[in-house]
């Protein structure tokens, strides 16, 4: 009997010095099940989608080629070319319409007179015909003509070169006072805007990667989601790989050439427990975190972690979709401690 009164004092005694032991505050998440895919890290490169050489188009001196480092709009002049000789030749072949305009004229005319001839029998046929091929030969000519003067104009047109796009000259090859000849690369133009990341993906992870599907890009603290745009198979087979352009909105400002790592994934989407990483507590015996039961103690789990989603983490563990788990205040935490949730 005695032992009995003992026991009763010490259980009362516990429960006294528990109610008495004030609650710690911590900071509650909950574990959620969601589908997530392993990924490794492939460096990348940011590119412009529109990086174009300028070449002459017509032969001639240069008279002006835009400095590197000019920022120009579309329409705006990047080179121009001495047009004097074809100013020329657009003088001469408007002298040759004109008086093949006028060898038709007077041939149509001598035509029709002979026609009104031939009725009357003062002329011969054969005449007729011979007036009639010479001024089919005439119109033939003027045809000619006229198109050649379209040739002239067009190669004035391209004789000044302007800005498909806007962006900036980023290179010079030729100087002012040079000549060139058409096909002469006389320098190159990069659209600042619209940027693409390029990567190189080892051939045996791209069956998991799909035309408009999203991945998540890192680059000095930065972090954004992009868009897969194409797949490029490698032109060289030793390679192994293929070529993953990706379009984004430049909302950090990433400039040409800045390295990016882009978050390739490796296998197919499976489910799994997933937990805000605050969550996590590493100790000497392993990696745990603090479930929170119903009675608003704490019970220690012990966990395994798997891939990073952001600020969550992949965990293979004894919990279930909807547990509470403490991600603030766990330091100094035990299996059966008091806490009192608050707003993080």
């Amino acid at each position: 009997m005695k032992k009995f009164w003992i026991m009763l004092m010490l259980i009362s005694n516990v429960v006294v010095a528990k109610q008495q032991t004030p609650a710690i505050p911590v900071v509650l998440d909950t574990v959620k099940r969601t589908e997530v895919v392993a990924t490794m890290p492939v460096t990348g490169n940011v590119y412009s989608q529109n990086d174009t050489q300028v070449t002459a188009a017509v032969s001639g001196q240069l008279v002006f080629i835009a400095e590197p480092g000019t920022i120009v709009k579309q329409g705006d002049v990047v080179v121009s070319i001495d047009t004097a000789a074809l100013q020329l030749q657009q003088l001469e072949q408007q002298a040759l319409i004109a008086r093949a305009e006028a060898q038709l004229k007077y041939l149509e005319t001598n035509l029709k007179r002979q026609q009104d001839l031939v009725k009357a029998k003062t002329v011969s046929a054969n005449t007729v015909d011979q007036t009639q091929s010479q001024r089919d030969v005439a119109a033939s000519d003027l045809a000619v003509a006229k198109i050649r003067l379209q040739q002239i104009e067009e190669q004035l047109d391209r004789s000044t070169i302007t800005a498909p796009f806007d962006g900036v000259v980023s290179s010079r090859l030729r100087s002012i006072g040079e000549t060139v000849v058409a096909g002469t690369a006389l320098g190159s133009l990069t659209d600042l805007t619209h940027l693409e990341i390029r990567a190189q993906v080892p051939l045996k992870y791209v069956n998991h990667i799909h035309i408009g599907q999203q991945l998540t890009i890192h680059a000095f603290g930065i972090e954004q989601s992009a868009i897969v745009q194409s797949l490029v198979p490698s032109g060289q087979s030793r390679q192994h790989a293929y070529e993953m352009r990706l379009a984004f909105e430049n909302l950090n400002r990433m400039s040409i050439g800045q390295l990016v790592s882009v978050a390739v994934p490796v296998n197919a989407i499976q489910s799994s427990l997933v937990v805000n990483q605050d969550a996590l507590v590493l100790r000497e015996n392993g990696t745990f975190v603090f479930k929170v039961k119903a009675d608003k103690t704490v019970e220690q789990v012990l966990v395994k972690a798997n891939e990073n989603i952001g600020e969550m983490i992949a965990i293979q563990a004894e919990l279930e979709d909807g547990d509470q788990v403490v991600i603030r205040g766990a330091d100094g935490l035990r299996t059966g401690v008091l806490i009192q949730a608050q707003q993080g």
